[in-house]
């Protein structure tokens, strides 16, 4: 079930975002995800602060998927500026179960096109991207990781 991200799923969110980022990225150390994770915590805690059921403030959309029957958040996706998918992931426990395609169909949803950027090592989210009609139109190094950064774009059919 898709719905609104609440306050009580931003440590939750965090902490998966966190474990997802480096075993997806087993060259970096935790310490280079940190600012990236206080600033998701920020932008999420400030969508529920303004009570701002799907939109927030920075003009980005924020959906968070649960079992049925669970208010336990499993996956979200951030879509930034109506185009780009800013972040998007699936606990491990629910991965292979359509939860991240589920995501993916509602970022598409109303818009023309989406983009993305990955690092290089991150296969299994590329492969991800692929599946849902991603591809790369851009690389650039990213000095901070020490490897490229793959910029993909999806044209979505109307």
């Amino acid at each position: 079930m898709l719905r609104p991200i609440q306050e009580s799923d931003i440590e939750h969110l965090l902490q998966l975002w966190l474990h997802l980022a480096c075993s997806s990225h087993p060259s970096l150390p935790v310490k280079f995800w940190s600012p990236q994770g206080r600033l998701l915590r920020r932008q999420l805690a400030s969508q529920c602060r303004h009570q701002q059921l799907l939109c927030g403030s920075n003009g980005t959309v924020y959906w968070v998927y649960t079992r049925p029957g669970s208010d336990v958040a499993e996956g979200l996706v951030a879509i930034t500026d109506n185009v780009l998918v800013e972040t998007i992931f699936v606990s491990p426990a629910q991965q292979g179960r359509g939860v991240g395609s589920e995501l993916m169909f509602q970022a598409k949803f109303g818009r023309l096109q989406l983009a993305v950027r990955v690092l290089e090592e991150n296969l299994s989210g590329r492969y991800f991207l692929q599946q849902h009609g991603f591809a790369e139109t851009e690389r650039h190094f990213n000095r901070a990781a020490n490897q490229d950064e793959i910029w993909m774009n999806c044209r979505v059919a109307v």
